[in-house]
């Protein structure tokens, strides 16, 4: 290569006027895709405020104006699907909650994950398959959803959908119970009253009811009035048992209102 080649390899090239209004085209392009987005978040937005005060008919207006400029936004897929499952601001259809669910499952949404696996458990919508089922909400359970960690715990206890395995169903119940859920709670202190899948121990049964009790639960409350009632993991106390009988009994619960009734 001679010294004029080198010169002329050497000199940067300089953009056309055709790559300068590409660049501008994409550059505005993108501006204008990050504009829908936002949109679409406003009307998720104004769609959850709208449900917060239950005027489902305007939140589920919103959440398909948010799905029409977002067409892939998961969490407003989850919304449409949860409004089409319950009827809320239009007609019930579970074919097209599921198809909603699936969308944002296949996206990874946890919730949406557990919906979809409730849907193939009851046949909502879908063939009912509780492998399916089990496979969803273990999706969902490995997120650490509480709600699919508690379907799992149940679908190992009863052998729906996986090999039953008591001490799988145990390991999904804590997980589930530990991450909050009131009825995995109460379902764990059952666990422990009755030696079901865990060693018997009705110290743990008590706690558990507790922390279900606490959040209002009211099987969780009946339950540790017994507890109290019998001095069972706990003192043998009439007035506590009286107290959380009362909580359940407020909330319709008729063996709480038989059991003060009997005291």
């Amino acid at each position: 290569m001679n010294e004029s080649d080198r010169q002329i390899e050497l000199v940067p090239s300089k953009p056309s006027a055709l790559t300068k209004v590409g660049t501008k085209s994409l550059v505005a392009r993108g501006r204008a895709d990050l504009s829908v987005r936002e949109e679409a978040e406003e009307w998720l937005k104004k769609g959850l405020d709208f449900h917060s005060k239950l005027q489902f008919e305007e939140g589920f207006a919103c959440f398909e104006r948010g799905i029409q400029l977002n067409p892939n936004h998961p969490e407003i897929q989850r919304w449409l699907g949860n409004m089409l499952t319950n009827g809320e601001g239009v007609r019930q259809d579970y074919t097209q909650a599921a198809s909603w669910y699936r969308k944002a499952a296949e996206q990874g949404n946890a919730w949406a994950q557990c919906c979809l696996g409730t849907a193939y458990s009851k046949g909502q919508g879908v063939t009912q398959d509780y492998v399916q089922a089990a496979q969803w909400y273990l999706k969902a359970a490995e997120q650490g959803y509480s709600v699919a960690q508690y379907a799992l715990c149940y679908a190992y206890y009863y052998g729906q959908g996986v090999m039953q395995d008591h001490t799988q169903a145990a390991l999904w119940w804590h997980k589930a119970a530990e991450g909050g859920d009131a009825d995995a709670q109460n379902a764990l202190g059952n666990a422990y009253s009755s030696g079901q899948a865990v060693t018997q121990d009705y110290v743990q049964a008590a706690q558990w009811y507790l922390k279900a009790a606490e959040q209002g639960n009211a099987w969780a409350q009946y339950n540790l009035g017994n507890a109290f009632s019998q001095g069972q993991g706990v003192n043998h106390d009439r007035m506590q048992a009286a107290f959380w009988w009362r909580k359940a009994a407020e909330q319709g619960c008729e063996q709480a209102l038989a059991a003060l009734r009997d005291m």
